[in-house]
């Protein structure tokens, strides 16, 4: 039998009212993903979806399951018919492939979601394992702790059999829940938001202030790799990337601001600047990768004061992780190392000593009123460029078109 991928759907089967726009959609990016493999045939069911792999390799296919959001699990398996013979006869031929080569525990279990068929779970799972076990050599039956489980599949589409699962990101499908604008620094916390964001099954774009001279160019192209990176949990493995001109707002609240409340300013001109993008690319709400207490501009107050410029909302998907659980996502998602490359952003420039961490709007208003900043934003927001960053687009690509202040 030709090996197939058996793809079970997750979290979005609670969601009854919307479960045909949710497997519609989950079903429409498993064909956009795997169109790399043309001869691959696809199936779909209530509940599962079968990749008949006509011979393509199922582990370049797994690659790219475990960047679709919405799946639960997969799991490589045989197609077989439908009596207990013909599953014990593939079934050995499976164990001979997968097993290891010395002794080792197993244990047959069987899901009988085609209850037609006239065996128990139990009585299938039995009459399975005597069939096969007098056929592979130093196995063992371990009922409680296996190391290996034959699953048996029966399902009125037809009975499966297989000895491995992975686990899939879970969540809701790309491009369900709306859209959100990213607010990507080019440090370890934005990315990983992104990505939790996607996973929810938001449409992302993101946005990058950057300030030439005080920020460099590999700063930039950093911002871009790490675009690049999450690109590929998108629904069409790209993302809009809008780089603002913040050199001129940081300069005047450098300037003119006193220094303490240089952050929480820079903060704010920041919300402001892309609320008026959001809204102009009908997005529904910010995304940012702030988690409580972790730097001084994340505290409680700092947090509620930057709120204040907008009613727009603002999604917070790190707010209660510590670091670790942070830096944990970023090394999955392979963004890690991208982002701690010492190439700063804004967001270091001009930070003070001892920046307030408990502001009183009232003050942040009067030191807002003496930068005068209005004709400022109009500005930046005015001037913004746009780029479309795809998962496979290539580097030199990108640094031709970089933006210059």
């Amino acid at each position: 039998m030709d090996e197939m991928i058996l793809i079970r759907f997750g979290e979005m089967t609670l969601k009854k009212d919307n479960y045909r726009f949710f497997l519609d959609k989950v079903k429409e990016n498993i064909r956009f993903k795997c169109r790399k493999f043309p001869l691959i045939r696809h199936e779909s069911t209530k509940y599962r979806y079968y990749l008949y792999l006509n011979n393509q390799d199922p582990n370049e296919v797994i690659k790219i399951l475990d960047t679709i959001p919405g799946l639960y699990s997969y799991s490589i398996c045989k197609k077989v018919p439908a009596s207990i013979e013909e599953i014990a006869k593939e079934a050995v031929i499976l164990l001979q492939q997968d097993a290891p080569n010395r002794p080792f525990t197993c244990k047959v279990e069987t899901h009988r979601g085609d209850k037609s068929f006239p065996l128990t779970s139990l009585e299938i799972s039995q009459q399975v394992a005597k069939l096969v076990l007098p056929h592979i050599p130093h196995i063992k039956v371990d009922v409680h702790q296996p190391e290996m489980v034959l699953n048996i599949d029966l399902r009125k589409e037809g009975t499966y059999i297989y000895t491995k699962t992975y686990s899939g990101l879970g969540g809701y499908p790309s491009g369900v829940a709306g859209g959100g604008l990213l607010l990507m620094s080019g440090g370890i916390d934005s990315p990983v938001a992104g990505f939790l964001a996607m996973n929810k099954g938001v449409n992302l774009e993101a946005i990058h202030f950057a300030s030439p001279p005080h920020t460099s160019d590999q700063a930039l192209q950093k911002v871009y790799d790490l675009t690049r990176t999450i690109a590929i949990y998108h629904h069409k493995e790209q993302i809009n990337l809008h780089t603002v001109a913040f050199t001129a707002i940081q300069n005047r609240i450098h300037e003119r601001a006193n220094p303490i409340y240089t952050v929480t300013l820079m903060r704010r001109a920041m919300m402001i600047i892309a609320s008026r993008i959001a809204i102009k690319r009908n997005l529904d709400c910010l995304i940012t990768g702030e988690s409580i207490g972790q730097v001084a501009s994340q505290t409680l107050e700092n947090i509620r004061v930057v709120n204040d410029v907008t009613n727009f909302p603002i999604i917070r998907p790190l707010i209660t992780m510590d670091k670790e659980e942070i830096i944990s996502f970023a090394k999955k998602i392979k963004t890690f190392d991208i982002s701690i490359l010492p190439f700063e952003d804004c967001c270091t420039v001009f930070v003070p000593l001892h920046p307030v961490i408990k502001p009183k709007l009232d003050l942040v208003l009067l030191e807002q009123a003496k930068c005068e900043w209005d004709t400022l934003i109009e500005e930046a927001v005015a001037g913004v460029k746009e780029t479309c960053i795809s998962h496979d687009t290539p580097t030199q690509v990108l640094q031709e078109d970089w933006i210059t202040f």
